[in-house]
């Protein structure tokens, strides 16, 4: 076959076909493309063609699912907000022990999300500088809860003195979330992992654990 005729008929072939998937298999694959995406190149950012390219899907597919950026926006930090709140403060609140250092381990596992779930902590730390829109309003949902579940942690350790009786558990609930901020700082920033632990020790025993 002439050379330029070869080359013009696979320039003109057509992609392959995405594997064909069950419309809820299909869902969860955008959905976590949606993650990927959101986590690279921002929440403000990523598109529907992102999307597509990723997964090798045409555009009007993922629109299929996710009419608008909104929706898609929407069912990724619904993600990110079950994951860690049922995973890491719902799951603390029914084991055992001392509560400051229930919250001491809460804060260290936080650290390993960003070496072993980076994109969920990337999304959630930029989905905090939000104040406007939606996607604020998604994460006051979101805080609301979490130092809901904080407090609750901390009001367990009232009953069982295993927290100082000095602090209000509503602030100490803010000052932990904040915590989860400044270690994502810190690690992003170059810090170690044993200079972020020696950090949050220091919070948990200085100001949560009784007898300071």
């Amino acid at each position: 076959m002439n050379k330029g005729v070869e080359n013009r008929l696979f320039q003109g072939a057509s992609k392959p076909r995405a594997k064909r998937m069950t419309p809820d298999a299909r869902k969860e694959q955008i959905l976590k493309a949606g993650i990927s995406a959101f986590a690279e190149r921002g929440l403000g950012n990523a598109t529907h063609a992102d999307i597509a390219e990723r997964i090798g899907v045409s555009i009007p597919t993922v629109f299929r699912y996710f009419p608008s950026i909104e929706n898609l926006q929407k069912a990724v930090l619904q993600v990110i907000h079950r994951y860690f709140v049922d995973e890491m403060i719902v799951a603390r609140l029914k084991t055992s022990g001392p509560a400051y250092e229930r919250i001491e381990d809460l804060l260290l596992s936080f650290q390993e999300e960003i070496d072993q779930n980076n994109e969920y902590v990337t999304i959630w730390l930029e989905w905090s500088g939000f104040t406007r829109g939606h996607i604020w309003q998604l994460y006051l949902e979101f805080y609301k809860e979490t130092i809901a579940g904080l407090r609750n942690l901390l009001l367990q350790g009232r009953i069982d003195a295993s927290v100082s009786m000095a602090i209000n558990a509503s602030d100490a609930a803010r000052v932990i979330m904040g915590m989860a901020h400044t270690i994502a700082h810190m690690r992003f920033a170059g810090s170690s992992k044993r200079t972020v632990e020696n950090t949050v020790h220091s919070l948990a025993m200085s100001y949560l654990a009784p007898g300071r």
